[in-house]
């Protein structure tokens, strides 16, 4: 069966440079389950809103700040990432936080959703938390995302890459608000701005630990 690696162009997942242990449990999980070859995955370290501090008119926290900006920085690097012609070298990514987690038949699960995701995907859910009922689809493997909330195991298609970041960084919608990058790719989802499908079930969670965001002690969540 194809892993993680196989199945997209590149993975990355996001680290903080205070969180060695994040780091580490994260390649053991990512090993033991065989969700990925880690000598092909990308560990990006991540923008720390403590020690960059954010704008004057963010009104999320430091945290969601160093969020948003690391996943912004991703998509930064992956639409420069071009051969001598300009052309990309990259038609998809998926992205992952450090706090990921697997279900036993992850990687049975995975195989079955992608040799049936429609061709047309902007954004791929692996994980997250449905905040509107999610659509139907010819296939019994997936799921249609209305508003998906959470960051911690998305991928995303080239043709939407430059959409998704100018959407990702629209100033305006975050000021005079507690919003963060979750929840305005919430409003692309409702408003249909690129397709985002998604296993029925899913089948990456976050494991249990201390938020980066919001420094809270969270169990383990599947959604």
């Amino acid at each position: 069966m194809k892993n993680l690696t196989d199945w997209f162009d590149r993975v990355y997942v996001i680290n903080c440079a205070h969180r060695p242990d994040r780091l580490e449990e994260t390649k053991r999980h990512l090993e033991e389950t065989g969700m990925a070859n880690n000598d092909w995955v990308h560990y990006y370290p991540a923008i720390i809103g403590d020690w960059t501090t954010c704008p004057a008119d963010w009104g999320s926290g430091r945290g969601a700040w160093g969020c948003l900006r690391s996943h912004q920085r991703i998509l930064e690097d992956v639409i420069h990432d071009r051969d001598g012609n300009g052309n990309p070298n990259l038609m998809n990514v998926l992205v992952l936080e450090d706090d990921v987690i697997f279900k036993e038949d992850a990687l049975e699960k995975l195989n079955e959703f992608m040799e049936d995701v429609p061709t047309d995907w902007g954004q791929i859910y692996l994980g997250g938390q449905h905040r509107r009922k999610k659509g139907e689809t010819d296939s019994p493997n997936v799921a249609i995302g209305n508003s998906v909330n959470r960051t911690h195991a998305y991928a995303v298609n080239q043709p939407t890459f430059t959409q998704f970041y100018r959407h990702i960084s629209y100033a305006t919608d975050y000021r005079n608000t507690s919003k963060h990058i979750d929840h305005q790719l919430e409003l692309a989802h409702r408003r249909k701005d690129w397709p985002v499908y998604c296993p029925k079930e899913w089948i990456v969670g976050q494991r249990a630990g201390s938020s980066n965001i919001n420094g809270k002690l969270n169990e383990t969540k599947f959604w």
